[in-house]
């Protein structure tokens, strides 16, 4: 063990100071060896770029989130990055003649910034209907036809069964032209109580690979049943970089346990359990780690107007990080505390090819996934 610690450290010199951890942690020659690779190989992977995984020292992939200062108006630099108004017009009025308003044209545009997600969008409208198309990358990110502009017949309604199969072939007609990829329906539902009663349905899809769904490659279709109007299109094309499995399930929980350990300082660790899936990179482990109270109460950002009403401070901080979407080990930290009182658990993203923390989110999100299948207005099995 000791002289494979010293080949760690070698390898580290040329990109970390490590003076400090020397001085701290070799002057005790009484210490756990064992205790000390693992907390060194910590320390490494959170800011160095290194990780420890099935033997190997491997190149990291996360970077710390960038900050930001919501403006919905965009810079000089940010507009060139954005393709132009007659390119964004071009995009629209074909996409309007896609789903079927062939006698619609693009009417306003507006560049802008999208409050919540930092994106860069350009926002245009017909007649009929809205669309948002990504301003960096040209595609078409959402598309809103409100129900007045059909109209709608009287028997209206339809079976689940059909519902399925209407779902299945707007599917088809509405999901970007180059993607032959497979997707897989995960929630089904209606806007009334009944089949009969119901005159819009909604319909989620998520891309597959093999076992996997990929939530950040998804779409999300309405529609207004028996004359199959779209009502609303939302599209995700965060793209699955497919990366290879190679940290085991109990590795992926010491890494996150030991993480937990260093954040949270008051509520014990009850229970573990951890699970493969494909998700987003994201900030949220960055934030609960340096704004810890603030983020466990949802009030980061925020300050107080009144008994309980909130509103976002002046020129208040974000934080984002890149787009990556990788499979990951779902790791949930659930803590012994009496549940709705405080956050009850937490999952980590732990990175499957580099072992790496690469966010993170509030709650248990293999709970919420269950939860979510059997929603009892979530129609698809039922």
């Amino acid at each position: 063990m000791e002289q494979e610690f010293e080949k760690i450290l070698e390898k580290s010199r040329m990109k970390i100071g490590i003076s400090n951890f020397e001085k701290e942690n070799f002057k005790s020659p009484k210490k756990n060896w064992s205790k000390m690779v693992a907390t060194f190989l910590l320390t490494i992977g959170i800011t160095s770029g290194l990780v420890f995984a099935t033997g190997k020292v491997a190149e990291t992939i996360w970077k710390e989130p960038k900050s930001y200062i919501m403006n919905q108006n965009l810079s000089e630099e940010e507009k060139q990055k954005c393709i132009s108004e007659k390119e964004a017009e071009e995009i629209g009025n074909s996409y309007l003649k896609k789903i079927g308003l062939t006698d619609e044209n693009v009417e306003g545009l507006d560049l802008s910034k999208e409050f919540f997600e930092n994106e860069n969008v350009w926002q245009m409208h017909s007649k009929k209907a809205s669309i948002t198309i990504d301003a960096e990358k040209g595609i078409v990110k959402s598309v809103q036809i409100p129900t007045w502009e059909y109209k709608i017949p009287y028997n209206f309604g339809i079976t689940r069964q059909e519902a399925r199969k209407i779902a299945q072939e707007l599917l088809e007609k509405y999901r970007p032209e180059e993607d032959t990829g497979d997707y897989e329906m995960v929630t089904l539902r209606r806007n009334m109580e009944t089949d009969e009663g119901s005159y819009i349905w909604y319909a989620d899809f998520h891309k597959k690979y093999g076992d996997l769904l990929n939530e950040e490659e998804a779409i999300f279709i309405g529609w207004i049943p028996t004359i199959n109007g779209l009502y609303t299109l939302n599209l995700k094309q965060n793209v699955y970089e497919n990366n290879e499995e190679k940290i085991m399930k109990d590795d992926a929980i010491k890494i996150a346990t030991r993480k937990d350990n260093l954040i949270e300082t008051v509520k014990n660790i009850k229970n573990t359990k951890a699970e493969i899936r494909i998700k987003k990179m994201n900030e949220n482990v960055y934030l609960r780690e340096n704004f810890k109270e603030e983020y466990e109460k949802g009030r980061l950002n925020l300050e107080k107007t009144g008994e309980n009403t909130y509103q976002f401070k002046k020129d208040a901080v974000f934080y984002e990080t890149e787009e990556r979407v990788r499979k990951v080990w779902c790791v949930v930290v659930e803590y012994d505390v009496t549940e709705g009182t405080t956050m009850s658990a937490f999952t980590y993203y732990i990175d499957a090819t580099t072992g790496e923390i690469i966010g993170g989110q509030r709650g248990d999100s293999l709970w919420s996934e269950e939860m979510t299948k059997e929603d009892e207005y979530n129609l698809i099995e039922k």
